[in-house]
């Protein structure tokens, strides 16, 4: 007959063996999770981990007249904005003011845009001028107007900026702050007397 001290001590390395064989079960555990989150090819998590964030350039392309007459002109400033990551890019906003001489004369702010994964996209922001509202800041371009010049310098003040976020397959990621300042001059067409 064995004494209680010998159960004991079997049940102590009973217990031990079986605590060795669950670490052991948890660390190869923890080893093909880890292998499979790092090895899902596609994933949107692997490639953010993967790759470095690159901020989007923006290039003005021009304007495009949308609609004129004898009370205001709505044109479409018209950017092209490059985005070198492989997700998306949202919650990015364009803000504007345009200028004539110097002078502030209309506002435009946080239209927002989404830019497509690694390649371009086409932008365009939508601006109405209203003939009266240069009457304040113009002076002598509005007497330039009344005799028969085509078209008036304007000024676009444009800012890109936001938060973008990241997304792919597996919806948004964390933010990442950038802004691009573009500064170009738009000769926009002044209306013409009617025959």
């Amino acid at each position: 007959m064995k004494n209680t001290s010998d159960y004991s001590i079997m049940n102590c390395k009973l217990v031990m063996d079986s605590m060795e064989k669950m670490k052991r079960t948890y660390s190869i555990l923890r080893v093909v999770i880890l292998a499979l989150i790092v090895g899902m090819p596609g994933c949107t998590f692997t490639k953010l981990m993967t790759t470095r964030f690159e901020k989007p350039t923006f290039t003005y392309k021009g304007f495009e007249l949308v609609e004129a007459s004898h009370s205001r002109v709505t044109v479409n400033f018209l950017f092209s904005a490059h985005n070198p990551n492989e997700a998306g890019l949202k919650n990015i906003t364009c803000s504007y003011e345009l200028f004539v001489e110097g002078k502030k004369f209309l506002t435009g702010n946080d239209i927002p845009l989404a830019l497509d994964p690694h390649g371009d996209s086409s932008i365009k922001v939508p601006a109405t001028i209203a003939y009266t509202d240069l009457v304040p800041v113009l002076g002598s371009i509005v007497r330039q107007i009344l005799s028969g010049r085509e078209t008036i310098p304007i000024t676009v003040d444009a800012v890109f900026s936001g938060k973008p976020a990241l997304y792919g397959e597996a919806g948004k990621e964390e933010p990442i702050s950038f802004e691009k300042r573009l500064i170009k001059t738009a000769d926009i067409p002044l209306p013409r007397e009617r025959k």
